[in-house]
């Protein structure tokens, strides 16, 4: 199990570093570069970047999308979220909160990465559509921090629910009634 969630993690934090570093990088560099130089890419760049950054956008949502549910999922089934620092209820509205938040993020990435006619219309305002982005992407980092402070306990193998008839219970019938 430590390497399937060491595999999760890295995946997770590799897929975070690309969508959101890729972004930052759109709207800090990318942008800015053009408007301080009246720099017009020729349109063969142009569409090498979006194909790029658009690879990068698919490969990217498709890590954090699958690492993170696969991890949720383990987490759960593993352990107990205890009520301090974080309360569960509250651990659980945050995963929430963030899962909503990363879906914005990754619509909002593929849809000025892409090619349809509502990339190229928000791409008219890049700048103020890359900076929501990026706000959004950033808080869901830091909700994840906030996701990593609450302190969980390992289930323990009495509190997962157990079959209704083991071979243990079995037998005990089973000697019982040959005693009678």
């Amino acid at each position: 199990m430590l390497a399937l969630d060491l595999i999760l993690r890295w995946m997770h934090i590799l897929g975070a570093i690309m969508l959101v570093g890729s972004t930052i990088f759109m709207r800090t560099a990318y942008v800015p570069a053009k408007e301080l130089s009246d720099f017009e890419p020729k349109p063969e760049f142009a569409e090498w970047l979006r194909k790029a950054w658009s690879r990068m956008v698919l490969l990217s949502s498709a890590q954090l999308l699958i690492s993170g549910l696969v991890a949720f999922g383990l987490l759960m089934s593993r352990y107990n979220i205890s009520e301090k620092p974080i309360p569960a209820s509250t651990y659980h509205m945050i995963f929430g909160i963030k899962f909503l938040l990363a879906f914005v993020v990754f619509f909002l990435a593929a849809a000025l990465s892409g090619r349809s006619g509502l990339a190229k219309k928000l791409r008219q305002r890049e700048k103020f559509w890359l900076t929501l982005n990026m706000v959004l992407a950033i808080t869901v980092v830091c909700l994840a921090g906030v996701m990593r402070l609450a302190d969980r306990s390992e289930k323990s193998t009495s509190s997962l629910p157990q079959p209704a008839a083991s071979v243990a219970n079995v037998e005990d019938a089973a000697s019982t009634t040959d005693q009678r």
